[in-house]
């Protein structure tokens, strides 16, 4: 009798381990790092339209993204600068362009781009996470998602491992064409981002009248 209630017992905790293993939540802190120092180049392009005027004007550059060192805000919370430069196609000389606020919490990131606060991920990362980018900020809001978690990407001509996709925004209507969503890779953070805001004819989102396209692909990471 003392034997099966031992074996009674045994199963009973061996379920209740797998099950807290089953149950383990892997939040993906790894795929936005705040480590000081921590660098990403990308190629950027970046599109004017406005068919009325007969522009469709075409700018290369480069932008460096370098994490700064540790703070704390008025509230009491950490927070980092994220000190952003370019480089024109034409020289090799990095300008400071603007300087971000990165605060990164258990539960989300949230950065600050030209004094528009902006959640870009929430954790943990799942394929039921939803959430508000805009809910800091006065734009309309727009919900964002995962897709493609954890699996292996080839952007530019740089292979990652692990990556996952923010979806932000996929809108398409007779006239209007919005589209935008950023990848991020595990240790490496934001490697390409996609911005599309345009004017279209017909539904034909290649017969743009006006609007902008803005295309960042990760060249070089560090740090």
């Amino acid at each position: 009798m003392r034997k099966l209630a031992f074996i009674f017992i045994s199963v009973i905790t061996l379920v209740a381990c797998n099950k807290d293993q089953d149950t383990s939540i892997i939040y993906g802190y790894q795929y936005f790092p705040v480590d000081t120092g921590k660098y990403v180049v990308y190629d950027v392009i970046d599109i004017l339209h406005d068919d009325i005027s007969g522009v469709h004007d075409t700018d290369y550059y480069q932008i460096k993204e370098v994490m700064g060192e540790e703070d704390i805000d008025l509230e009491g919370e950490p927070f980092h600068k994220l000190y952003r430069y370019k480089r024109e196609s034409d020289t090799l000389l990095w300008q400071l362009k603007d300087v971000w606020v990165v605060k990164k919490s258990n539960s989300s990131v949230e950065v600050v781009e030209e004094n528009k606060r902006v959640i870009r991920m929430a954790f943990s990362i799942s394929y039921d996470q939803y959430w508000d980018c805009n809910a800091f900020n006065s734009d309309d809001p727009e919900q964002c998602y995962y897709r493609d978690i954890y699996k292996p990407k080839l952007v530019g001509t740089i292979n990652y491992d692990s990556t996952v996709v923010v979806e932000s925004n996929d809108f398409l209507s007779f006239i209007e064409y919005k589209r935008s969503y950023d990848v991020y890779a595990a240790n490496v953070g934001r490697i390409q981002m996609v911005y599309k805001d345009l004017e279209i004819d017909n539904e034909d989102t290649l017969d743009v009248q006006k609007g902008v396209e803005l295309y960042y692909t990760a060249i070089d990471f560090g740090g």
